[in-house]
């Protein structure tokens, strides 16, 4: 399995992320070819840099925009509206929503109200679809990260002079491995916060790998540190271990429902997911004197769980959770197109060792299909495994 390693000893922005990928062997061309799907007028200049006397590569982002505070709607359509992959766009409104959580969370009001205002600039923009573009062009399976270096001091935003690192950073760093050394500068941005905080699946050490390449994303400032996000590009050594992927810290929430409509779950489940649930299911119990219970439970990862539980406190009857922390493993995946005469679909496919054990067609690609042609959806599902077993994809 092909990962990346990002070491954030002086934090993460993206700027310093699209460096970094530079440096480790991503052609600036081919990235700047993949953003104009984008359909958004921009430029992408890198420079060789030293920092420290270490080199490293500066992306820089040049926009020709004013000021522009955007919302959620408007870079979501930015980006369903390009003709970028379907597994791209889906990591990149991911990261968005991540971010526009964190944001509504700390300026109390709602993910649709909230105003970017940095963030919704054209640059951060091309900063957080690059990032993620970049790494589907290296063909990074997986991502680890190390503790981050977080900086310390005040900084003027939108809303005036703010303590470092930046609420919206602090709200997306729930649960991951911080540290700091006293540097008054901000080192972590909200653009870098919100696209590790999504993509990344383990924070800490380095794991056993064969490293393959190795760049480094340079920052504006000079510091007293050397300004660089160090990112390793290799396969994940092989051993007994490495058929499942361990997917970190998660959470189990159990709910005991006895007094509560029950045509509330259909809209109750779709928050949860919204609010980073991975699994909503309903089991069935006896209560104390007989009573008939639903029994709600949520597996999510441990960063998500105050947005969780806000869910369960606000929109269901109960009083009280219980909380269970389990590790989770999966299958690692990867995600293939597959061209038929519906047109083109994406297929998940699950490898246990080096062998496939499962492949599955995007459901919500099929659904469209399906809808928009008439077809039955298992008919487009069994349409789309032909296709990938006709192409060789399994």
């Amino acid at each position: 399995m092909k990962i990346a390693y990002f070491q954030c000893t002086a934090g993460i922005s993206g700027d310093m992320i699209l460096g970094a990928l530079v440096d480790a062997g991503l052609k600036l061309d081919v990235l700047k070819n993949e953003l104009m799907k984008l359909k958004v007028p921009f430029d992408l200049k890198s420079k060789h840099v030293l920092k420290n006397g270490i080199g490293g590569t500066k992306v820089q982002v040049i926009v020709e925009e004013g000021h522009v505070h955007r919302h959620l709607s408007h870079i979501r359509t930015i980006v369903q509206e390009s003709e970028l992959g379907e597994k791209v766009k889906e990591d990149i409104i991911k990261i968005f929503t991540n971010l526009a959580e964190a944001e509504a969370k700390v300026h109390n009001t709602t993910v649709e109200a909230v105003h970017f205002h940095e963030v919704g600039a054209m640059d951060s923009i091309i900063d957080i679809c690059g990032a993620v573009i970049g790494l589907d062009l290296l063909k990074i399976e997986r991502i680890y990260c190390s503790p981050i270096h977080i900086g310390t001091g005040f900084t003027k935003c939108a809303h005036g002079i703010i303590p470092l690192p930046a609420p919206a950073v602090v709200q997306l760093l729930h649960g991951i491995k911080i540290y700091s050394k006293g540097v008054e500068k901000e080192l972590v941005t909200p653009t870098g916060a919100a696209v590790i905080s999504t993509l990344c699946s383990d924070f800490g050490e380095i794991p056993p790998m064969n490293m393959e390449s190795c760049g480094y994303g340079a920052g504006d400032r000079d510091l007293d540190i050397p300004n660089l996000l160090r990112i390793c590009i290799g396969q994940l050594e092989d051993n007994e271990n490495n058929n499942l992927a361990k997917e970190g810290e998660a959470v189990k929430i159990e709910v005991n429902i006895d007094d509560m409509n029950p045509q509330f779950y259909e809209y109750i489940s779709k928050k949860l997911f919204s609010a980073g649930a991975g699994d909503v299911y309903l089991q069935t119990a006896f209560m104390k004197k007989n009573r008939i219970a639903n029994i709600l439970c949520v597996n999510a990862c441990g960063a998500d769980m105050d947005s969780i539980l806000k869910v369960i406190f606000e929109e269901t009857t109960t009083i009280g959770v219980k909380v269970f922390n389990f590790h989770k493993y999966m299958l690692p995946y990867k995600v293939e197109k597959v061209n038929t005469d519906l047109g083109e679909f994406s297929v998940k496919i699950a490898f246990y060792g080096d062998k496939i054990s499962n492949i599955s067609p995007e459901y919500g690609e099929c659904c469209d299909k399906a809808e928009k042609y008439g077809i039955p959806i298992k008919k487009v599902y069994d349409m789309v495994k032909q296709a990938a077993a006709k192409q060789n994809i399994i």
